[in-house]
């Protein structure tokens, strides 16, 4: 069986949840399948839609460079360039399946070139893009989470992120002075283009056969907008279980919490650091694992923030080196203030027999059944999260009990035997 997996980025430079998920079940079904990934890349020094092959450990690569405006919140969901380059990449790999991961940067017009080429189209839904322009996050530009879609509320999210977003590139700025001179969009012709997309995204639902959700929540989410619920089946995540084995905790009067992830707003690093400020340092300590690089702007305010001498920013993490760190950690805090879908963090937080403090919504609400395997506070309330922890270090048995409760993970392998399986019904 040939099979093309399309994502947005990819290793080694994009190492975020769906990435990686991406790397091992490709990996996984490459021991018994021909597999291809097609995904794209920002190359200031490369002419946009430059078509490149390379590897990452032995999977066949296709790589494009992007236009750096891709980059902007809201730019349209279909480009005819990546469409011809897709289309020439079918004639040429010939595959039986299209595995969708994600379609930012690429088309929301590829199901239905596949269905011309008659080939079966899955879906792995990683986060909200389809119903959600602004990365896919259903998160205002100030941090207010979209519980329902208003495509008006959609289009004054975008048409403020253009001038005001932290993603200001070169390019976004040249987009910008050309608005300004030559006759600036306005907020009527954004909420129309929210209209259009929004209408796109649907008719692409009807040329995909199957989606995954990788939660229940996530599930429902896109019942509501609009896939039928015979097309959307739940199936969790797959994980390399290979380097994580369940070791005694160490039993110590101080509690080392850790976050681990990416250091950026939506990820909610702030409510942890607020909350950890006010705790006893003798008690509990704080480690953050993450590069502070990405959003330097943020990185500095939550160092200024920081006040408690028992918070400690480590720096980024290769991915292979989480099953070390978490060996070292008593539990993990995910304060998304978004809704997140599966957070791999969690998983490997289980693997390892860490116990998990999250956000009572979404996918992270999904994993944890509070005072069990973990403790849900209220989302984006750093003094739900600090009573939450107080509740942990004061109690004797408390950590014990939830380590307790932790439940077993998919492996890969499994989950690809799940995947091979869907593969072959489409198939027919």
């Amino acid at each position: 069986m040939k099979i093309l997996y399309v994502i947005h980025d990819f290793l080694p430079k994009h190492q975020a949840g769906a990435e990686i998920y991406t790397y091992l079940l490709a990996t996984e079904l490459s021991k018994k399948h021909e597999v291809c990934l097609f995904f794209t890349e920002i190359n200031t020094f490369s002419k946009s839609y430059t078509v490149t092959q390379r590897t990452v450990n032995e999977l066949q690569c296709i790589e494009i460079f992007r236009p750096q405006q891709t980059d902007k919140a809201g730019v349209s969901c279909n480009d005819v360039k990546m469409e011809e380059i897709f289309t020439t990449l079918l004639v040429d790999f010939k595959p039986d399946v299209i595995h969708l991961q994600h379609l930012l940067y690429h088309s929301l017009r590829y199901p239905e070139i596949a269905q011309q080429f008659n080939i079966p189209v899955i879906f792995t839904l990683h986060d909200y893009w389809l119903t959600c322009p602004r990365w896919g996050q259903r998160l205002q530009k100030n941090m207010e989470i979209c519980y329902v879609v208003d495509l008006k509320k959609c289009a004054g999210c975008i048409y403020e992120s253009h001038e005001n977003s932290d993603r200001l590139t070169l390019s976004s700025l040249f987009h910008i002075l050309r608005e300004k001179f030559t006759g600036r969009r306005t907020l009527e012709d954004e909420t129309d283009a929210m209209i259009k997309r929004n209408a796109e995204a649907l008719m692409a639902t009807e040329n995909i056969d199957l989606f995954i959700a990788p939660s229940h929540f996530l599930r429902n989410t896109f019942i509501e907008f609009g896939v039928p619920e015979n097309k959307i089946i739940f199936s969790d995540y797959g994980f390399d279980t290979s380097s994580y084995t369940m070791k005694e905790k160490r039993n110590a009067s101080l509690i080392r919490f850790g976050f681990i992830g990416t250091i950026n707003e939506h990820k909610g690093v702030h409510v942890l650091v607020e909350a950890f400020n006010s705790l006893p340092k003798e008690k509990a300590e704080l480690h953050i694992y993450g590069d502070l690089s990405w959003f330097p702007a943020y990185s500095a305010k939550l160092k200024k923030m920081a006040t408690s001498p028992a918070i400690f920013f480590k720096g980024a993490i290769p991915n292979n080196v989480v099953a070390n760190i978490l060996e070292d950690i008593d539990i993990l805090v995910v304060p998304s203030i978004w809704f997140e879908n599966s957070p791999l963090t969690i998983h490997e937080a289980f693997l390892a027999g860490v116990p998990v403090i999250t956000s009572n919504i979404g996918g992270m609400a999904d994993l944890i059944t509070d005072h069990t395997n973990g403790l849900l506070f209220e989302v984006n309330d750093s003094a739900s999260l600090s009573s939450v922890i107080k509740e942990l270090i004061e109690s004797d048995s408390l950590l014990d009990q939830l380590r307790e409760g932790i439940p077993p993970v998919k492996s890969i392998q499994e989950n690809g035997l799940e995947i091979e399986k869907l593969y072959k019904q489409l198939l027919g």
